[in-house]
């Protein structure tokens, strides 16, 4: 017992698998040497397969559309455009497909989420070969959200970090996974578990859970726990392999990480073990190059030493291992064809492959495809290997119940998502928490009288994510009056001198702020610093990571609140009042700016009023 108490976790895991919580796996015989109805469907089904048919249970894709068959103009041209079909009913004929993605712009409510869900079952299920579809989306929560309210959205990994509960990770992922499941979705593409080490990291942030090794193991196995829990359902998927916490945005173009292999084994690789440990059906490779571990540099994804080599022999992690989406500008830097990527990633050891259309022009799946069979019939892929991943694919998809049921029930939207329990579960997790990392002269907490004046300036984000509006919302609504004056991620010269005239004519200031380091010049620190300026106090709302700390000296008060939800920033404003006292504690170490490593706010560090 004293060995276990030294890793909380533990116990933790085995207390849920005690109580019988956990999705079980599945022998794959029966003691009487016969097929198990699992094994003996994915043999039947495997053997009836044409080739075309093994290859596009590999692609997991996306595709324009409310529904399968949406007639809307917008919809049928940008999948003409990219596959050469009308809508998703044409394109899991024309390929297969084993996997469907949402995006954003699939989802106008959970009703409508419903239906397309249950459309793509059905049609999936009518193909010559009857075979379900993994329908997966990221729900991350907090900066990763892709169904929105009126289902629950929770503030994200960070926020939960610094709450330090390993419980609430628990509970966040369930409920996020009992609502996607009652909206159709069966897969959920988190959670993210890098160790978030380089504080300039635009890729992670506040998405990542901390930037220690064990924080981030023990939230990413409660989640992986809570994600699977038979009431939720939804296979997990711990990413990114082997870890994106030292890196960068690889969407946009190549990043590297000089991370040792005695590096990645001591700070990225364990919460991977983790997450496995807790029976995460998937894992989810990046497109990071790590020289000193592969010294081709090829991306991790690509990368047989890694994907094969650390995460099938070494983590010995023999579930689904999908891609990161091959559109990522760190794959198209490397001038290869569609096709000469994916067979790369189903060398290297992937066994799906994510292929997100572009906003507009042709996608690489047809050529991705067919670069496949090819590859299989010139015998670069062997058929063995072919079926390895087919077979990962097929148990997957039989161990979630998809081939006993692929569909979802309609009554189970009203009592499951976005209920009263889950939403006030999302408001305590904001609550518990926003961390103050400065109060200078105790500016916090505010007054709810009308004799102070307030300046809510800075970022938003758009209609969607109004974080100037939401905070001026809650502002008046305590009876204060209250002056909003929202900018972008670069505001110009003469908004930074409209919000300093505002200022003026206010007591104080709170500053919208998101990733201020990461503009060129530093707009949203340039605003700030002019704020300080007027002499007003100014107070930070900061809706990523903790980091714009070391770029705001002059600011009287700062809170961490980790995202830019609603829920998030409603809770912020309770924290301003001291309707709720702080109690978040950091994460990750807030040092001077990068490269220096002077410590600012260390690990674990959190303000609260002294009452």
């Amino acid at each position: 017992m004293t060995r276990l108490l030294r890793h909380p976790i533990r116990l933790f895991l085995l207390a849920f698998v005690a109580i019988g919580l956990v999705l079980p796996v599945p022998l794959a015989s029966q003691a009487s040497g016969a097929p198990s109805p699992e094994d003996a469907w994915i043999g039947s089904t495997l053997a009836a397969m044409t080739l075309p048919e093994k290859v596009g249970q590999l692609f997991v894709v996306n595709a324009a559309g409310h529904s399968v068959d949406d007639p809307a103009p917008a919809a049928v041209q940008a999948n003409q455009a990219a596959y050469g079909v009308a809508n998703f009913t044409q394109l899991i004929e024309k390929y297969h497909l084993g996997g469907i993605i949402y995006f954003g712009g699939n989802v106008q409510s959970p009703a409508q989420v419903l239906g397309l869900s249950n459309g793509i079952q059905q049609v999936a299920t009518s193909q010559p070969r009857p075979v379900p579809a993994l329908i997966s989306t990221d729900q991350e929560g907090g900066l990763v959200v892709r169904v929105g309210p009126p289902a629950t959205v929770f503030p994200g990994n960070m926020a939960l970090g610094a709450t330090r509960d390993l419980s609430l990770g628990y509970q966040n992922a369930l409920v996020m996974g009992e609502e996607l499941r009652a909206v159709g979705v069966n897969t959920d593409l988190a959670p993210v578990v890098d160790v978030n080490t380089n504080p300039l990291n635009t890729a992670d942030g506040a998405r990542a859970f901390g930037d220690q090794t064990n924080l981030v193991s023990n939230f990413g196995a409660a989640q992986v726990l809570g994600f699977q829990n038979r009431g939720a359902g939804v296979a997990a998927t711990a990413k990114h392999f082997p870890g994106l916490g030292s890196g960068g945005d690889t969407d946009s173009g190549p990043v590297v990480s000089n991370r040792t292999l005695a590096q990645l084994r001591q700070i990225d690789l364990p919460p991977f073990f983790a997450a496995k440990g807790s029976g995460t059906q998937q894992v989810m490779t990046s497109h990071l190059s790590l020289p000193n571990v592969d010294p081709s540099g090829i991306p991790a994804s690509l990368s047989p030493t890694i994907v094969t080599g650390l995460l099938r022999n070494q983590v010995q992690f023999d579930g689904v291992v999908i891609t990161d989406a091959l559109q990522a500008g760190a794959i198209k830097s490397l001038g290869l064809s569609p096709a000469q990527v994916a067979v790369k990633a189903i060398t290297a050891g992937n066994d799906q492959l994510l292929e997100q259309a572009p906003s507009s022009g042709a996608a690489d799946l047809d050529a991705a495809y067919n670069g496949v069979i090819a590859a299989v019939q010139g015998g670069q892929i062997t058929v063995a290997r072919l079926d390895q991943s087919v077979t990962r694919i097929l148990r997957e998809k039989w161990r979630l119940g998809l081939v006993a049921n692929p569909f979802a029930g309609p009554a189970r939207l009203s009592s499951v998502v976005g209920t009263p329990p889950h939403l006030a579960l999302a408001q305590q997790t904001a609550e518990r928490s926003i961390t103050l990392l400065k109060n200078r002269g105790n500016v916090l907490p505010l007054a709810a009288e009308p004799t102070k004046k307030v300046l809510v300036a800075g970022l938003t984000l758009g209609a969607s994510l109004p974080s100037v509006d939401t905070l001026a919302a809650g502002i008046t609504a305590r009876g204060v009056p209250t002056t909003k004056f929202a900018t972008g991620f670069h505001p110009t010269q003469s908004q930074i001198d409209q919000a300093v005239a505002l200022a003026h004519q206010n007591d104080v200031v709170i500053a919208s702020t998101y990733n201020v380091w990461g503009g060129d010049p530093d707009d949203q620190a340039k605003l700030v610093e002019a704020l300080v300026a007027t002499g007003k106090p100014v107070v930070v709302v900061a809706q990523n990571g903790p980091y714009d700390a070391a770029y705001l000296p002059g600011v009287a008060g700062f809170l961490a609140v980790y995202s830019y939800q609603a829920v998030t920033l409603n809770a912020s404003v309770r924290v301003l009042f001291g309707e709720v006292n702080p109690t978040g504690k950091l994460p990750v170490t807030v040092t001077q700016p990068p490269p220096s490593t002077a410590v600012l706010y260390p690990f674990g560090f959190g303000l609260s009023y002294g009452r």
